[in-house]
């Protein structure tokens, strides 16, 4: 082939670098608006949305609206089953742990008694 002739992308190769893409933040977009998220919960559900509609991607799916649908629904069975937690309330409870856990120090059982 000439190399002035560029090779014309393939149905799957269009998929992979526009459908899908546009897919994952149609999707991304769709959960914003049910619900605002802070930024690490967006975040996660990039990445699950993006492995999931990859993976969509991989067995077949060639349908952006089906590959929305089936985003949507994976970020719903994961809120479902455990959650897609926020970085920021998961450090607040973390410190929150930290401070209640230690006992309460009465002063006669102080260091210097």
């Amino acid at each position: 082939m000439p190399s002035s002739q560029k090779a014309v992308p393939t149905l799957a190769e269009l998929v992979e670098v526009v459908v899908a893409p546009d897919a994952i933040e149609r999707a991304l977009q769709a959960y914003e608006q049910l619900q605002p998220h802070d930024a690490s919960v967006i975040l996660q559900a990039r990445k699950i949305l993006t492995k999931h509609i990859f993976g969509m991607v991989d067995q077949g799916e060639l349908d952006e609206q089906k590959l929305i649908a089936g985003g949507l629904a994976q970020l719903k069975a994961v809120e479902r089953n455990h959650g897609i937690k926020s970085a920021h309330a998961a450090s607040k409870k973390g410190v929150e742990k930290k401070v209640s856990s230690r006992p309460a120090m009465r002063s006669k059982d102080g260091p210097y008694d």
